[in-house]
């Protein structure tokens, strides 16, 4: 049996070793050397008591950020049992009890947190957004509702209350949230970007599109918003509102990596991405949107390059920005892969009709005719070529075809008129 001496000795041996296993992130060690010595009593046991408490709260932060909630969550309320009021446990609990879905834990930790009053500004969402998970709508309207009362001028309060109006198709009451939030803090996009959906979800496109068109001006780097801008404008041009755009300021502008990577696979999935863009009228802003969409049409093209589709739709926004060689070579990448594309075939004869290679321009129509592609804008451009290289007969032929599939084609018609009298 150990006399007193020994046993003291012996618990500050364990004590050392704890502490050092403490101050060398060996956590599980230190809790288990740590936790005989802290049942015992004086100046050691205190001081283990507190190591012991740190050692449940660091092993706790460990595990959670790899995932592992239940076991952290085990740490964080042993850690409680010893100090109760250690700062951070009621959050970190809150993130193991969402990790694990159990939404109802999630809100009484935040609950908790802000009974104590801690000063946190991004509590009240946090709590909020929990509510949400918790299918407590309500409550997470009153949690922000008072936030608000309290701090008028946070925008991102009213945001947040928008943004859950809106999770539960409430644009009425999202609306004047995000008309709010906006006033506030005018070049945050986050907030113009869902402003302009809720105009969209309410039916109020020209309003969305107006919306939009001002969270360009302020990132012009900003491809989620440039794509979504395009479909707004082609929405409410489909009501029939036309809408004037305008130029954003010239400046310097990171490039929006995560959303390019994003609308890439956008690209890849939805085959009208593009025409949408392709749709607007020209204008100023064509650089910037073109340019934009150029870049995630590459990183689609890097993941894709097989993918026909991808080239055609490359080729046709290099048109668009006036770089007519690298359009060819982004139609002739699409033959490559598949040589009977019939709308490649007509966008290449269309660039080399521009760059005066009539002859390859005419092979390429009459290869896309062949094809299936037997419209009568083809057999027009067709016309055209023919006529410019004074081919009368082929012209004439290629224009009566064109009017055969449109009877009141009028370009046709004049070029027929011409061939005749010529």
């Amino acid at each position: 049996m150990l006399s007193r001496s020994s046993s003291a000795r012996s618990g500050a041996n364990a004590y050392q070793s704890g502490l050092s296993a403490f101050e060398t992130g060996r956590y599980d060690e230190a809790i288990e050397l740590l936790s005989p010595v802290a049942e015992q009593r004086g100046l050691a046991s205190t001081l283990a008591k507190f190591y012991l408490g740190q050692s449940f709260l660091k092993r706790g932060v460990e595990l959670m950020n790899a995932g592992d909630y239940a076991t952290a969550a085990s740490r964080f309320l042993a850690a409680r049992a010893i100090n109760p009021d250690a700062a951070d446990l009621a959050s970190h609990l809150a993130r193991c009890h969402a990790g694990m879905r159990h939404f109802d834990l999630t809100t009484a930790e935040l609950e908790r947190d802000q009974s104590a009053g801690r000063d946190d500004d991004s509590l009240p969402i946090r709590l909020a957004h929990a509510f949400v998970r918790d299918q407590q709508i309500h409550r997470a309207i009153e949690t922000l509702t008072g936030a608000i009362r309290s701090q008028p001028g946070r925008a991102d309060l009213h945001y947040q209350l928008g943004v859950i109006h809106a999770s539960v198709d409430d644009f009425a009451a999202a609306l004047p949230c995000l008309v709010t939030a906006a006033q506030l803090e005018p070049t945050n996009t986050a907030i113009v970007r869902n402003l302009a959906m809720a105009y969209g979800a309410m039916g109020r496109m020209a309003e969305a599109a107006t919306t939009l068109a001002s969270a360009q001006r302020c990132a012009s780097h900003d491809a989620t918003i440039a794509w979504l801008f395009a479909r707004a404008i082609e929405a409410a041009r489909a009501t029939g509102v036309e809408l004037a755009l305008t130029p954003s300021p010239v400046m310097p502008a990171p490039v929006d990596e995560r959303a390019i990577e994003q609308l890439g696979e956008i690209v890849v999935t939805e085959p009208d991405f593009v025409e949408a863009f392709l749709s607007l009228p020209t204008s100023d802003v064509d650089k910037e949107l073109f340019a934009m969409l150029a870049a995630t049409m590459h990183r689609a093209l890097e993941k894709h390059p097989d993918y026909a589709d991808l080239h055609f739709h490359c080729a046709r926004i290099y048109e668009r920005l006036g770089r007519t060689d690298a359009a060819i070579d982004k139609a002739r990448d699409a033959l490559r892969i598949n040589p009977r594309y019939v709308q490649a075939l007509i966008v290449l004869g269309r660039l080399y009709g521009a760059t005066q290679r009539s002859a390859e321009a005419i092979e390429r129509l009459e290869s896309a005719i062949d094809a299936g592609g037997d419209y009568p804008d083809v057999h027009c451009m067709l016309g055209e070529l023919y006529r410019d290289q004074g081919k009368r007969i082929e012209a004439g032929a290629a224009y009566r075809r064109a009017l055969e599939l449109n009877g009141s084609y009028a370009a046709a018609q004049r070029g027929l008129e011409a061939v005749a009298i010529g």
